[in-house]
Formats: C-alpha cells, sequence, structure tokens
C-alpha cells in the first residue's frame, strides 16, 4: 500500500487513534487495579496493625513497669506461617525503648534487624515505603497509642508500633496484569487493524471505481457517457456532479477552441488566397510600371486586412488568458484627440457613402488617464462597423462624454437589416451578418467580440440595442482613472 495513499493514511490514522485510546484506556484499567490492590494491601496493615496493638500490655515487675507483647513462640510461628509474615517492631514513646519480642522475621541468620520509626502521631495511622535490609520492597502503617493496662492505678504510656509487609506478592500480581493488558491491547489493535483496513478498503473503492472512469474518459471533453457511482456515499454525489459539469465545460472549451482555430484558418486563408491571385496573375506576363504598383496596392491592402485580423487575434488571445488592465499602459490623454484618430481611417469611406455623421462630444476640462490604446481599439470598430454597415447616405450619430470618472461613448446608425437576436449574436468572434463575406478586407467579425472582452478587462460594460427610432446603437463605458467631470462646451462637428 502505498504511503501517501487514501487508504494508508486512512488506516495509519485509526492505528495512531486505537494505540492512543486502548494505551489510555489500558494505563486508566492499570492504575486503577493497582490503586484497588494497594488500598487493599493498607487496609490489611491496617487490621494487622488493630491486632498487634490488642497484644500490647503495660505490667509491672518487682516494681517496675513492663511494656510488652502478649504472643509466645507458637503465636509468633503460626502467625508467621505464611509466605510473607509480618515485620512487626514497638518502642515506648518516652524513652525510645523497644518492645520485646519483635516478630521472628527480623531475626535472619541469628541477626536482629530494626524497623524504621514512622513520624505518626496520636491515634493518627500513616503509612510509609520502605526498603528492606535485603533489597525488598516494602509497605509499613504505624501510629501511637495507649495500650490496655493490668491495673488502674498503672500510668498511661504511649506506646508506637510499626507493621510491615513486603510488596513482592503485590507486585507481581500487577506485572500480571501489566502483560495481560498489554497482550489483550495488542489482540484487539490487530483485530481491529484488520477490521479497519477491510472496511476502508470498502469505503474508498467507489473512489477507485471513479478514478477508473476518469482514467477511460478521452481528452475531448466528452459528454455522452457522463461519471456515474450507483450507491456511492452522499458525500461523493457533489464530487460526480461536479465533474460532470466540469467536463461540460471542458468540452463547450474545446470546442470553442476548435471552433476558433478553424474560423481564424478560413479567415486568414481568403487574404492569402487573394495575395496569391493577384501576385499570380500579375506575374503570368509582362505589365507596365503601373500595373504593377496598382497589383502591389491590392497586396498591400490584403496584407493589411491580414494584419488587422492577426493583432485583433493576439489581442483577444492576450485578453482572454487572463491578462490584468494594469497590464497596459494608462497615460492622459483627450477623449476628442481619441474619437479623431479613430475616425481619421472612416472618413473616406463614409465621404464616398454620403452619410450623414452628427458628432455630439462633450469634452471634459481636463484629460483622462486611461488605457488609450484599448480604447482606441473599441471606439475605432464601433466606428468602422457603422461606416461600413450603414447604406449609402444614411445616417451616424456618435455621442461622446465624461461624468466624474465614467467615460462614455456611443454610435447610432440606420439599421442594415439586423434584428435584436443579431446585435446580440454579433459580439461572438467570427460572426457576420452575411456569412458567405469576406473578410480580406479586415472584416473578420472578430472586432466587437474584442471590443466587449477589452470593456470586460478594463472594468467597462459594452451593450448593443435597436432603438425605437430603428437604429442600431452600440454603446461603451468605462471609468478613468483620472479626473473626468462633464463640460458644458458644444458639440464638436
Amino acid at each position: 500500500m502505498p504511503p501517501h495513499s487514501l487508504k494508508f493514511r486512512l488506516l495509519l490514522s485509526f492505528l495512531v487513534a486505537m494505540t492512543l485510546v486502548l494505551t489510555g484506556g489500558n494505563i486508566a484499567i492499570y492504575k486503577g487495579i493497582q490503586q484497588h490492590l494497594e488500598d487493599e494491601h493498607d487496609s490489611l496493615l491496617r487490621q494487622r496493625l488493630f491486632f498487634y496493638e490488642t497484644t500490647v500490655d503495660i505490667t509491672t515487675r518487682r516494681g517496675t513497669v513492663i511494656t510488652s507483647l502478649r504472643l509466645s513462640t507458637p503465636e509468633w510461628e503460626q502467625i508467621s506461617v505464611s509466605g510473607n509474615p509480618d515485620l512487626v517492631m514497638g518502642w515506648r514513646v518516652s524513652d525510645g525503648e523497644i518492645i520485646i519480642p519483635r516478630s521472628p522475621a527480623l531475626r535472619v541468620d541469628g541477626k536482629a534487624h530494626n524497623l524504621p520509626r514512622l513520624p505518626a502521631k496520636n491515634k493518627e495511622i500513616v503509612y510509609d515505603d520502605w526498603t528492606t535490609w535485603d533489597g525488598r520492597p516494602a509497605r509499613l502503617c504505624s501510629r501511637v497509642f495507649i495500650p490496655m493496662k493490668e491495673t488502674p492505678s498503672l500510668p498511661d504510656i504511649p506506646v508506637q508500633v510499626v507493621v510491615g509487609r513486603d510488596l513482592l506478592a503485590l507486585n507481581e500480581t500487577l506485572n500480571e496484569v501489566f502483560w495481560f493488558l498489554v497482550r489483550t491491547g495488542t489482540s484487539v489493535m490487530l483485530a481491529v487493524l484488520i477490521v479497519s483496513a477491510i472496511l476502508i478498503r470498502r469505503g474508498v473503492k467507489p473512489l477507485v471505481t471513479l478514478a477508473r472512469q476518469i482514467e477511460k474518459r478521452p481528452p475531448t471533453g466528452d459528454t455522452n457517457n457522463p461519471f456515474s457511482l450507483p450507491g456511492a456515499p452522499l458525500e461523493l454525489q457533489p464530487v460526480v456532479g461536479r465533474l460532470n459539469a466540469l467536463m461540460g465545460r471542458v468540452a463547450e472549451a474545446i470546442e470553442h477552441e476548435r471552433q476558433f482555430a478553424n474560423n481564424a484558418a478560413h479567415e486568414l486563408r481568403n487574404p492569402l488566397a487573394a495575395i496569391r491571385s493577384t501576385v499570380e496573375v500579375t506575374l503570368s506576363r509582362n505589365r507596365s510600371s503601373e500595373e504593377y504598383e496598382e497589383a502591389l496596392d491590392t497586396v498591400w491592402q490584403s496584407q493589411q486586412g491580414m494584419q488587422r485580423i492577426v493583432d485583433h487575434l493576439l489581442l483577444l488571445a492576450r485578453l482572454e488568458s487572463g491578462h490584468h488592465h494594469t497590464e497596459f499602459i494608462y497615460e492622459p490623454v483627450s477623449l476628442s484627440k481619441i474619437l479623431k484618430k479613430a475616425w481619421r481611417n472612416c472618413f473616406e469611406n463614409a465621404s464616398e457613402k454620403k452619410l450623414n455623421v452628427t458628432w455630439h462630444v462633450k469634452e471634459p476640462p481636463t484629460d483622462l488617464r486611461t488605457a488609450a490604446s484599448l480604447i482606441e481599439i473599441v471606439i475605432s470598430n464601433v466606428l468602422d462597423n457603422a461606416v461600413n454597415y450603414t447604406r449609402a447616405g444614411g445616417t451616424i450619430d456618435i455621442y461622446a462624454g465624461a461624468e466624474g470618472d465614467t467615460c462614455h461613448v456611443r454610435v447610432e446608425n440606420t439599421n442594415p437589416g439586423l434584428t435584436p437576436a443579431m446585435i446580440e449574436e454579433s459580439f461572438s468572434p467570427f460572426w457576420r451578418a452575411d456569412p458567405n463575406a469576406s473578410g480580406h478586407q479586415g472584416n473578420a467579425g472578430i472586432g466587437l467580440a474584442l471590443c466587449r472582452r477589452i470593456a470586460t478587462t478594463i472594468g467597462g460594460k459594452m451593450d448593443g440595442r435597436i432603438t425605437e427610432l430603428g437604429l442600431v446603437c452600440y454603446s461603451f463605458e468605462w471609468h478613468a482613472l483620472g479626473p473626468a467631470v462633464q463640460s458644458d462646451s458644444q458639440p464638436t462637428s
């Protein structure tokens, strides 16, 4: 299983989680059992302490007060018959004299060993851990008390008794519990790991199925066979839906690019064919210099059309690829200057067609700081379309001005036969009202598509409509970075 796979990560997560849970649970269980056994051990020591306190006696012998344990040798042997005999020792608190006898377990190889005196108060039981003379861990219990007297006339003598037992048996029991928990936890962890691996394998099976469907899908955005995962978890259903929607958009994009490439090739083929035809005809026989000049002029015009198509295609592709408006140069420029420069290329054609052109321009008092090169392309295309497609003797009205930082240009011309639906279609690349019209003069049908894309890029908008008077109207609006205040100057014609 690859270390970066989802199954591996889920299994590792389960393993870590189970390790933490089982470890924490086993520690809690072990601590609980340990505390219980230690409490039981302390309870036994306390009971043994109470027992030995009852055997302490205060008597007099020959006028001397004697404190002793009333246990005979056989009784000691009976008490110490177990494998963990009591360790018992007592003292008189007043002078620290040892109470005899001490437990036989404190005598080893003829040598007597002592228990430590714990810092105990009257009637308060204290506990402490201790290590025996031979290195065994032990637990001690002690308190100070007043033992029973042989006669009431005897004085009260405080006595301290210490009772202890080693902890070997307790530690062995805890060790067995520890290893039992380790073995049980390991077995449970392995069982959970196996079950988790099976469940995870089944859980990610829809993802594997989806991955196989994606792998088999051709890179053409095919939408005839959508992705499907019957019975998949609810969390995966939106993923499948988003993938199908994405494939739909990919198919549209691929089809758009294919159509765009075909149209571009077609539009460039027309001027190339015109150039080739002109050159072939010109070179077919000897001609006068005037005829050669005329042929060169025809070639030059076709080349200009091609250059315009290529420039527009490159700019449109650049804008479509996500270039931001700040990548273009912004400079102060006069609105009327942009209009005059754009009209210069249309003037001759408008004069030949005897068009009635009316200007309604309100020049701002200051120049506008804007992307002049982009604005000029939009205005030039709109004016060029109006002049080219308005019938001879028709009218063109040009409106331009600025309010605040918002600039606008609107061109209305005699309708050559467009419908509202055709107006909206005119913003599609390579669209022309007459599909059979040639694009060798540069009218390739990408001008308005480029204009709208420019408007979107610089944060403006461009629309087209049929006015109430039946005129074709294209309007362009954008925001300048410099001050622009509406002027009261008269329209320029």
